[in-house]
């Protein structure tokens, strides 16, 4: 049985993850939660049981205790540590140590084998990057990958609860008008001196460390007026030539993905547990690329339930090399 923990309980992806392990047959011995000085004190129930919120602290952390992390990089920059001394598991869902070599960066589905008993330290990936090589991931047998390019359409829940609240204010405004007033953001957050954001470098960075490939990545990141789920035009350039029916067949035979004949809309995959890949085929011109969509719950798949499932795969590892 395992003793975990959630850091960042109270926010968006902390309250799913909750719901996630809520959903999951993982025997859980205590749960306890965590979360700065302004939630101390609330009660969530988990499993017909009330649970009340702590502080973040030193004090807060047990040798062999599993935690959750669902809190800004700052703050993981300070609790992490304190944590692993402790003793304790860190699934990390912040940017702060994916790119540590000697850090995992994990997609159960793609690269749990990567995880291994020593590793008390295992980064969640960025929500674009998880759905991204979602797909990539099975298509790696096929063919040689030569580069990749993907344009992301994300919803605000990206961006947290200030993001839906905006939205939803704007929504309300819209209808009291009569007139709906959308936009498409085409950067999120302040590019950096190349020109490309911090999200779009995420792309560039952790999906050839997931895949175990050097291949490039050429990203181009949007926040669109969409609540939750995020949706990726992909293109995929291999080094010979393959055909969209065979990438259907291996996408169909693939964990965690669902193959549709027609697009992806995040209003279909919002609080599921897929990610959907459609409208796969071939260039006309040059048949070794091939184009689709892919769309995934970006709180769920792309956060708290990937999370969890390096969750289950840290608890099995750790029960086996007892």
């Amino acid at each position: 049985m395992a003793k975990v923990g959630i850091a960042g309980a109270t926010g968006l992806v902390g309250n799913e993850m909750i719901s996630v392990l809520q959903e999951s047959s993982l025997s859980i011995s205590e749960l306890r939660l965590f979360a700065t000085q302004k939630s101390i004190g609330r009660s969530i129930n988990f499993r017909g049981l009330p649970h009340t919120v702590e502080i973040i602290q030193n004090a807060s952390w047990e040798k062999g205790m599993i935690i959750l992390g669902a809190t800004s990089s700052e703050a993981a920059h300070s609790w992490v540590p304190e944590a692993l001394n402790a003793g304790a598991y860190v699934i990390d869902n912040s940017s702060a140590f994916r790119m540590d070599k000697n850090v995992p960066l994990v997609v159960p589905e793609v690269n749990g084998e990567d995880i291994e008993p020593h590793h008390r330290l295992i980064s969640n990936p960025n929500c674009s990057t998880i759905q991204l090589v979602m797909a990539l991931g099975p298509l790696r047998t096929i063919a040689p990958i030569k580069w990749v390019s993907v344009s992301t359409y994300q919803s605000v829940s990206g961006s947290g609860r200030d993001g839906i609240a905006a939205l939803r204010r704007q929504e309300k405004l819209a209808a009291e008008t009569g007139s709906f007033h959308r936009n498409v953001i085409c950067e999120i957050g302040d590019p950096e001196p190349s020109g490309y954001t911090d999200e779009e470098i995420k792309l560039v960075m952790e999906t050839p460390k997931i895949l175990g490939l050097d291949l490039p990545v050429f990203p181009a990141c949007a926040r669109v007026p969409v609540m939750i789920g995020h949706t990726e035009s992909v293109t995929i350039k291999f080094k010979e030539n393959v055909s969209a029916y065979t990438v259907e067949q291996e996408l169909k035979k693939a964990p965690g993905v669902k193959v549709s004949e027609l697009g992806c809309q995040p209003v279909e995959v919002e609080g599921t547990n897929h990610t959907v890949v459609g409208r796969i085929r071939n260039h006309p011109m040059d048949q070794s690329i091939i184009q689709f969509w892919v769309t995934a719950d970006n709180v769920r798949k792309g956060a708290a339930l990937n999370a969890v499932q390096i969750l289950e795969l840290v608890s099995e590892k750790i029960t086996g090399s007892a």
